[in-house]
């Protein structure tokens, strides 16, 4: 039923546009600063409690209303986790894609970087390594916007896919941030990340090429909970045989090699979601058969 539910989503928004202005998480910042301003200065607050706190009232409030609803009527609990579902996924990666695409083309610095907010983690840099950085963040986006919302939804149905997604809004807001509530987020992220990035990972190499991208992989060192990113990225490279840049390049080419290599990576993105779905298809159908 899950993956029926993610089937419709993805169509869904395939072909009826751009959900963005429905996904309004206002709600959730005010309701966490509601919640600080009355328990920052309690022990209980300031680390992984206050975390499991802010979590736990909305998501079990979710919890409760699919459950009744599904009791009431099959349709209404599938309805309910539908909206959870699409509502879970963050900003059309294509539509940002192609968007700065043709920002660059027509030249407007101020567009692109308008773009690169929403794209990027952390914010742009000067200089040629920062192309390497969107190529890099736009698969780390479609982890957290997409790839990672699927597998909590197919794990833990629509409280796992708004889970995921009220963690991401906490890891952004929290991002440069200390202190005991600003580390259990980045370690509750981490935690949630490490199964999703790694099966990302083989899906960039079973829709690119597969021997290199898994001989990137390899070259990730380090504490496995803190490496996710590392994973997704350098996996992603290899499939798609990317060299990050190493020397110069007149302008104009280097402009065409670098929108060749954005429509590549969504391409690659596109291609490991058709690789999921199908792998998913095969273990639903081996269950039904079982």
């Amino acid at each position: 039923m899950n993956l029926i539910m993610v089937l419709i989503a993805l169509g869904v928004e395939a072909r009826l546009g751009n959900f963005e202005r429905f996904r309004n998480l206002s709600w959730f910042v005010h309701y966490c600063d509601w919640l600080e301003t009355r328990l920052a200065n309690t022990r209980f607050w300031n680390g992984p409690g206050g975390l499991l706190l802010t979590l736990f009232i909305p998501l079990a409030l979710l919890g409760v209303v699919v459950y009744l609803a599904g009791v009431i009527n099959i349709l209404l609990g599938f309805l309910l986790s539908f909206l959870a579902l699409v509502y879970s996924f963050g900003p059309p990666l294509g539509s940002l894609v192609d968007g700065y695409v043709d920002a660059l083309g027509s030249g407007d610095d101020a567009a692109c970087r308008e773009f690169l907010e929403k794209i990027l983690y952390g914010a742009p840099e000067e200089g040629a390594a920062d192309r390497d950085r969107v190529i890099g963040s736009i698969m780390l986006r479609s982890h957290e916007y997409l790839f990672a919302v699927i597998f909590w939804f197919l794990l833990l149905g629509a409280v796992g896919a708004v889970m995921y997604c009220l963690v991401v809004n906490l890891a952004q807001r929290y991002e440069k941030a200390d202190g005991g509530y600003a580390g259990a987020v980045r370690d509750l992220h981490n935690i949630l990340m490490w199964p999703s990035s790694r099966m990302l990972a083989l899906g960039f190499a079973l829709g690119g090429s597969l021997v290199s991208a898994l001989e990137s992989w390899r070259t990730v060192t380090g504490n496995t909970l803190d490496v996710s990113r590392e994973v997704v990225t350098v996996s992603g490279f290899g499939a798609l045989h990317y060299t990050p840049a190493d020397g110069e390049k007149t302008d104009q080419q280097d402009n065409e090699d670098f929108v060749n290599s954005l429509r590549e990576t969504t391409a690659l993105i596109n291609r490991t979601l058709i690789v999921w779905l199908i792998v998913l298809g095969l273990m639903t159908i081996a269950g039904w058969i079982s």
